[in-house]
């Protein structure tokens, strides 16, 4: 059984697909990093966002790292996590256009739609995201289970691509590595990890786990 399954029981947010576009609620969108267990951090990482935590309360390495507000246990925090919640049983629900179960992500140029990995999805060189010109289109990824980019890779956005609207919601947990510069939104069922000098606009959401940072730069998605 795949192990988002499970969780979307539980929360009461498996249901029939749909075909309607993601948001963030109004907590989410405030919080650079968000996690339910603890987020630990080295060097000096800046958060333009909150750093949003719970149930958990461990937080390590700020100072030297900084963040726009510190949310742990608060009403904030809370709802953060439960909004992310909700968005990723939303993300899948979604009718996908396309099946990249297998795919390289690396050297593709994609426009709008609903993506699907069966398993894991990986990104080793750049990312191209196309709006076409329309700056309310989405991009989303359905990672059935693990999501990992190589050193250096990028997520690149042209023509009116937002990062707010590329949504990256990972069955298991999710790997930035070092220097990577990613643009979107990850919300990952366990954890995420963040390599050296990597950068996020966007966000990460950890629903059941940490999320572990080494000097990075994430700015929150916000509304969009």
């Amino acid at each position: 059984m795949s192990p988002i399954l499970p969780y979307l029981l539980a929360l009461g947010l498996f249901f029939a697909p749909k075909t309607i576009g993601l948001t963030l609620g109004p907590n989410s969108k405030l919080c650079a990093v968000t996690a339910a267990s603890t987020i630990t951090n080295s060097g000096f990482t800046v958060l333009t966002g909150c750093l949003c935590l719970s149930p958990g309360s461990a937080h390590t390495g700020f100072p030297p790292g900084t963040a726009s507000c510190f949310e742990v246990g608060s009403s904030l925090a809370i709802g953060s996590e439960a909004e992310a919640a909700t968005t990723f049983g939303d993300c899948a629900a979604l009718d996908f256009t396309q099946d990249l179960s297998g795919v390289p992500l690396g050297g593709l140029t994609l426009g709008q739609g609903v993506y699907r990995f069966a398993t894991a999805a990986a990104l080793a060189g750049n990312l191209t995201l196309d709006a076409a010109g329309d700056p309310n289109v989405q991009f989303i990824f359905q990672v059935g289970t693990a999501f990992a980019t190589s050193v250096s890779s990028k997520v690149l956005l042209i023509n009116g691509a937002k990062a707010c609207n590329v949504y990256w919601c990972v069955g298991s947990s999710a790997t930035i590595s070092a220097t990577t510069e990613f643009n979107g939104i990850i919300i990952a069922y366990a954890g995420i990890t963040v390599g050296t000098s990597a950068t996020d606009v966007g966000g990460f959401y950890a629903l059941n786990a940490a999320v572990t940072l080494l000097t990075n730069a994430i700015v929150k998605s916000g509304d969009c």
